[in-house]
């Protein structure tokens, strides 16, 4: 690790002349500011340390508290300078900064937010007030990512919701808006030049952003215009190794007795990612109260991978080891498997809005028609596999990275011979059309003064997916490894040999594709993955909001109807015809299925909010709401089907899925300090039915659905399932303290605990309670701030707590468990009176791991390491 720390110094010195350019510049100006600071303190002693306790840090944080202390909702925010204090790339990176957020990692970048604990699916995501789509295959969780936090303007999670929102959220309500020209003061621009360095793969991660404002006079109405754009390309990667199954009880040739796993992978990824983004976005204040507005959001994300991997099939021809123990095993006959996967990956966001809004003394009236798509591309995919039988393969030592081994024939590339390569052209595409109008008046109730509000919101969504793949078998003649050889593989989790050289291989692929035999059997099973989903939903609502003086009481009720529909294919692997299918290969039979899910939903509502003191606020709230299933979970064509001498694999949806429907009680006690500082307690119960699952049904399947008549003798059929009723019970703590002396403390924790029936009946094999999917039973983050003059500086720490994640219908031991996660990440900048500013982040300077585990036992674990940027920024504001 020193090592490695001392190479990532000495690649950062190259970012030193940036550095050393800026200072130099400034210095003269900042000399003779500090002189002026200096004389000014011998004048006015008491004013000046007014003047410095309110630094940057500190107004953001007052900021953001002020905002959650006027809601009448259960709220965190923050605004665009609170998310600049931290070192937070994207959305989803800043949002795990705030009370009760977390977020699901991929190749160590934050990806998808969860709230309070619970699965990132589960909660819903707008900008500028129109949800986004998403362009994943599977997902209906948008992966925030994508979208740069040079963008924003602000971050809000809504905890607690009122009719005037969508339904579609248990978790929270994320709202991300995008710069706003009229909330600066006349023109305005900033400059940001960065570059990166991650330490395991030794390589520079550049970027560049900015962002500019103007209000334009037209005759007396004023146009505000904000453009902010964004680019960055990211070069790293991770090293990883998994289990392929369950690690279960075997009994070796030799009598020993013992727990392991028939299959394990080792990885090891090179990752480039770029990510664009541009956001523009037009205000026009015609008159007092009469606004129109324009706001528009591009992203693109690409995702250059290549991975290469070890397969240890150690039952490939005996189906019991020759001798384990509780830590080692060895199997004869074994079969290794080197393969290279070659993908790039593109996705892109487009989000536009056109609206206004109207205040018409005591009538009010809000519009917005909505455009949003989202696709994602993943043409000429490529992996390719090497195969080598007749090993002695195993393990010296198990736990959380498993030590493989293999006998001396195994580092000879000529003796793996090329058996197999697929080639994928993936396309999805996702669009919706949405249209809201909001109407409100004022009245009085009971002497108050209220706002009574109602409105229709509407949306139409089509998601669909064009998925292909070739198998080829035949090469025409017998090529090894050894043709395509590389050796340069760095894997600090095991020897891993030869490996595969990307441009040897791409050359003879390219040179010879056209000769290649193809297995048209394999083929037909992984292309019939098509589909084709709508959805439509329908929203009405009525709502009044009462201010009593010191209480205020938001109040009514949301309808939503909801109408589902799937469309995509049934195929089947079969030694005899199924009736109603085409046979389209030898044995390869395939049906297309359509399904229908139409619903209806009323979700009452009650926020109620009482300022007790000048510094305490108190808070209770009921509400209802729901949770669509993702678009993976609906698929209705199978995402997998393997079918080899009896055994049997399958990875499937399920389109008759009912949606999460969850009844949620709130309560806090808030209290502000009157200098900076505030602290809250709050605690939540949700009820929740129909939870969902992924599960291996293999025990309760219909295996003819997918091979027909064939003989099974194991099978794995994984597939979402509604579970029974599920209870979260949480408490909140959030606490945020400034002092004179320039610190800043923030600290928040969320805890909770939940219990799920799946409803397997009396005579199931296993326990019938679960702790809900997905959920983490705490998450936390505290963050010490530190800002003197031109200095500061912020050490912040993310917790996040164990995750259910898959579920075995036969036995609990072989859950899936993602374990506890740490990070600990570094700010610190220097500001110049003239609007340059120095940074230096640092990120995962603990090396946290991703690591998941069934029973103990290695399931997944992948290391990432620290990573560190230094950068310039220049702001006129």
């Amino acid at each position: 690790m020193i090592k490695n720390a001392t190479k990532a110094v000495f690649n950062l010195k190259m970012l030193a002349p940036i550095a050393a350019a800026v200072i130099s510049v400034n210095a003269g100006a900042q000399q003779s500011v500090e002189q002026s600071v200096v004389q000014k303190a011998s004048e006015k002693q008491g004013e000046l340390m007014e003047t410095i306790v309110v630094t940057a840090q500190a107004a953001n944080a007052r900021s953001d508290i002020e905002r959650q202390r006027e809601s009448n909702k259960v709220v965190a925010v923050q605004t665009s300078e609170a998310i600049g204090e931290l070192p937070d790339a994207n959305v989803t990176e800043a949002l795990q900064r705030m009370a009760g957020v977390f977020i699901a990692r991929d190749q160590g970048e934050g990806r998808f937010v969860g709230v309070r604990g619970i699965d990132p699916n589960l909660n819903a995501s707008t900008i500028n007030g129109m949800s986004l789509p998403a362009p994943e295959t599977d997902s209906r969780a948008v992966a925030l990512d994508v979208i740069p936090s040079d963008l924003l303007a602000s971050l809000e999670v809504f905890k607690t919701l009122t009719p005037d929102m969508s339904a579609d959220s248990i978790g929270g309500a994320i709202e991300i808006k995008s710069i706003n020209a009229l909330d600066y003061d006349g023109q305005t621009y900033k400059v940001s030049v960065e570059n990166g360095y991650g330490e395991l793969q030794g390589e520079n991660s550049p970027k560049i952003a900015g962002t500019y404002t103007n209000k334009i006079d037209l005759n007396g109405r004023t146009l505000g215009v904000a453009i902010a754009a964004s680019h960055q390309q990211r070069n790293f990667g991770s090293e990883n190794i998994e289990t392929d199954g369950v690690w279960e009880e075997f009994t070796a040739l030799d009598g020993s007795v013992g727990i392991t796993a028939a299959e394990i992978e080792e990885r090891d990824y090179t990752v480039t990612r770029e990510r664009t983004g541009l956001a523009a976005n037009f205000d026009l204040e015609v008159t007092e109260g009469h606004q129109l507005y324009l706001h528009s959001l591009y992203s693109d994300f690409s995702d250059d991978e290549q991975r290469q991997r070890n397969s240890y099939k150690l039952d490939e021809e005996n189906d019991d080891p020759d001798t384990v123990s509780s830590s080692a095993v060895t199997w004869s006959d074994a079969a290794l498997e080197k393969e290279l996967k070659d993908r790039f990956e593109e996705q892109e966001i487009l989000s536009v809005v056109a609206g206004g809004a109207h205040d018409l003394n005591a009538w009010g009236v809000e519009y917005a028609l909505g455009y949003s798509h989202a696709e994602e591309s993943e043409p000429h995919r490529r992996d390719t596999t090497f195969v080598q039988e007749g090993l002695e393969l195993g393990y010296t030592s198990a736990g959380k990275t498993p030590k493989m081994y293999a006998d001396g024939s195994a580092m000879d590339a000529a003796n793996y011979e090329l058996d197999e390569l697929v080639i994928e052209d993936n396309f999805t595409d996702d669009e919706e059309v949405s249209f809201r109008i909001d109407i409100r008046r004022d009245i009085e109730v009971a002497g108050s003064p209220s706002e009574l509000k109602f409105g229709l919101h509407e949306r139409r969504r089509e998601k669909t997916g064009d998925l292909n793949a070739t198998v080829y078998d035949g090469f025409g003649g017998d090529f090894t490894l050894a043709d395509f050889a590389n050796s340069g593989i760095e894997y600090g989790l095991g020897t891993f040999g030869p490996g595969v050289n990307k441009g040897a291989l791409n050359a003879f692929i390219d040179a010879n594709l056209a000769s290649f035999e193809i297995d048209e059997t394999d083929t037909a099973l992984d292309s019939a993955r098509d589909y084709v989903m709508n959805e439509d939903i329908s929203a009405i609502y009525v709502m009044n909001d009462i201010d009593f003086g010191r209480a205020n009481l938001v109040y009514g009720v949301r309808y939503e109807a909801t109408d589902f529909s799937a469309q995509g294919y049934r195929v089947a692997e079969s030694g005899e015809a199924i009736p109603g299918a085409e046979e389209v290969a030898e044995d390869v039979y395939v049906s297309s299925v359509e399904y229908e899910n139409d619903y209806s939903n009323l979700f009452p509502s009650v926020n109620f909010k009482f300022d007790y003191s000048e510094n305490i606020v108190l808070r209770a709230a009921y509400t209802e709401s729901l949770s669509r299933p993702s678009f993976g979970a609906l698929n209705p064509s199978p995402a997998a089907i393997e079918y080899d001498e009896g055994e049997l694999e399958v990875e499937t949806g399920n389109p008759l899925l009912d949606p999460y429907e969850a009844r949620n009680f709130d309560a806090s006690f808030e209290y502000y300090a009157d200098a900076l500082g505030m602290f809250s307690v709050g605690a939540f119960y949700k009820q929740i039915d129909n939870f969902i699952v992924t599960a291996d049904v293999a025990s309760t399947a219909d295996y003819s659905m997918y091979v027909g008549g064939l003989e099974v003798e194991e099978a794995e059929i994984f597939q979402p399932i509604n579970g029974d009723k599920a209870t979260l019970t949480g408490a909140e703590l959030s606490w945020t303290r400034g002092f004179d002396n320039g610190f800043l403390l923030r600290a928040n924790a969320t805890m909770t605990d939940s219990d799920a029936n799946l409803g397997l009946g009396a005579n199931a094999e296993r326990s019938d309670k679960i702790s809900l999917p997905s959920q983490a039973d705490l998450v936390a983050n505290f963050i010490v701030g530190y800002e003197r003059d031109a200095l500061s500086l912020r050490l912040s720490t993310a917790y996040k707590g164990e995750r259910l994640l898959e579920v075995d219908l036969e036995d609990e031991a072989f859950d899936l468990y993602e374990d506890t996660h740490m990070q600990l990440d570094l700010s610190a900048k220097y500001r110049f009176e003239n609007g340059m500013q120095v940074f230096f982040n640092a990120v995962n300077l603990t090396d946290e791991p991703f690591y998941a585990n069934r029973r103990g036992y290695n399931g997944q674990y992948e290391e990432y390491g620290p990573s560190y940027v230094l950068g310039v920024t220049y702001s006129t504001f």
